[in-house]
């Protein structure tokens, strides 16, 4: 258990810090963006989807980083003041809302992919950009977000049972 649990941390971990890199071209996409329509009068058909795609990959892709570091929104100012044991039983009872989610994420993202690289999609705007590799995204993130949030339950019932963080 502790190998696999290595393993989906590391494609976590790698997944995350690799992706985040993406924030830097999509800032300077937006960044030429303005500069072209604001100071040279000439915008481009092809930023503003651009970024959007970067984005998207980011988000998708960094959830399981997020989610190995726990970073994502919480209560803090409540949960932090609990034992222990009762965030984990508050993380275990917040798990069965996430799985709903991510499993629904997962499944129709995972339609909605296939759909779309069959028929190889493009936007619908004048650049034509390919819409398949963006929208495939989407289920490998959820995969990757299910993946660590399954570890972290594990870890979560180790917890409630022995009152202890797992190590390994």
């Amino acid at each position: 258990m502790k190998r696999l649990f290595k393993i989906i941390d590391g494609i976590s971990k790698w997944s995350g810090v690799i992706f985040a890199y993406l924030l830097w071209p999509g800032v300077a996409v937006l960044v030429y963006e303005i500069v072209a329509r604001h100071f040279f009068d000439a915008p481009t058909i092809w930023a503003h989807g651009t970024t959007q795609r970067i984005f998207a990959i980011y988000y998708f892709i960094c959830g399981a980083y997020v989610s190995l570091n726990r970073d994502h929104i919480s209560m803090d100012l409540i949960y932090t003041r609990f034992s222990m044991r009762t965030q984990a039983v508050l993380d275990i009872i917040g798990f069965v809302f996430f799985f709903f989610f991510c499993g629904a994420l997962l499944w129709y993202g995972s339609r909605y992919a296939w759909s779309s690289m069959m028929r190889l999609e493009p936007c619908n705007t004048p650049f034509r950009a390919p819409l398949y590799p963006i929208k495939m995204m989407i289920p490998i993130g959820a995969l990757l977000i299910i993946l660590q949030e399954l570890a972290n339950l594990w870890r979560s019932f180790y917890i409630v049972i022995t009152g202890k963080k797992y190590e390994y």
